[in-house]
């Protein structure tokens, strides 16, 4: 299968996204135009096949995969053994798919070289853990390592509500649960307000998108929950200044983000040789960093991250 062998090559060239063009004039396919993701570039796929032949063959395999999806809508399927998640879009000449490619190994804290500071934040039993970053940093696989962590060192309920589910675990020492956004719930915020007739221990928030999620998050955090979430930021202090703005209303986020919070891990990402590598920022919520978000002194974080090194903090060291 034409389909099956284009996601073969996507991960045999480490590529995360497949991007699918088809030209049409009407309902009729005029030729294809493929392209990979890899280390952040949109790469051509060079193919032998004809490509009219070729357009119309992998048109109707992901059609047949995918027949009830409608324009700017999304679902997970597997193309082989492989499971990707499937978006389809309308263009000015025709038909797009993107194609995102998930790994079917789960990722260990070990085997991305993540700092020991991580999995000790991992054996919390409540409170707010957030890891950051721009939109294709890691967030995702970070949070799957850790969660692999817990569940391979506790007995634990896991609950995730993720939006897509990216990775799939089993059970280990823990029990999880994972729920998909627009699949097993109709947002996140629902998903929370269950989430306490479902007995978790731990809670992944797949996205942090607004301000009643923040406050979802920081409610089970503070009623003795562990919460792990994915956040958008550039750091530790700008992670923090923004959800501080997020609920700028809210006239006890201070006091309750200092209560809650146990610690940020922001990242990105840099080549290293042949492969992208996290470089991580780590900001640990010790007593002193507490009062420091407590009474609204933001601009004194990063001095603590300096002065912490020793107990696991750090900045980032190559971006």
């Amino acid at each position: 299968m034409i389909l099956t062998q284009i996601i073969n090559d996507a991960i045999r060239y480490n590529a995360n996204d497949i991007h699918l063009q088809f030209n049409m004039i009407g309902n009729d396919i005029k030729d294809i135009r493929i392209y990979f993701r890899v280390k952040k570039q949109i790469l051509p796929y060079n193919y032998h096949e004809d490509s009219k032949v070729m357009s119309q063959v992998v048109f109707e395999a992901i059609e047949g995969l995918c027949d009830t999806l409608q324009n700017e809508q999304s679902c997970s399927v597997y193309i082989g053994d492989v499971r990707c998640r499937i978006s389809k879009f309308e263009a000015i000449n025709g038909i797009c798919y993107a194609i995102r490619v998930y790994n079917n190994q789960i990722p260990t804290l070990e085997s991305i070289y993540a700092p020991s500071a991580i999995a000790e934040l991992c054996e919390n039993t409540s409170g707010l853990i957030l890891v950051c970053g721009t939109t294709g940093a890691g967030k995702s696989t970070t949070l799957a390592a850790m969660i692999h962590y817990i569940n391979t060192h506790a007995r634990k309920h896991i609950l995730t509500l993720e939006d897509p589910i990216e990775y799939i675990h089993k059970n280990n020492k823990s029990l999880i649960s994972q729920r998909e956004i627009g699949i097993h719930s109709n947002n996140f915020e629902t998903s929370l307000i269950a989430s306490l007739r479902e007995d978790p221990d731990v809670i992944l928030i797949g996205e942090i998108l607004n301000a009643k999620v923040l406050e979802l998050a920081i409610v089970h955090a503070l009623s003795g929950h562990l919460v792990l979430a994915s956040f958008h930021a550039h750091n530790c202090m700008d992670a923090i200044t923004r959800m501080i703005g997020m609920r700028q209303r809210d006239i006890n986020i201070h006091a309750n983000l200092s209560a809650c919070l146990r610690g940020i891990v922001t990242q990105g990402l840099y080549e290293d040789g042949e492969r992208l590598m996290a470089d991580f920022e780590i900001l640990l919520a010790t007593a002193a960093v507490s009062a420091l978000i407590k009474d609204d002194k933001i601009w004194q974080l990063d001095s603590q991250i300096s002065m912490g090194k020793s107990i696991g903090m750090q900045h980032f060291s190559k971006i």
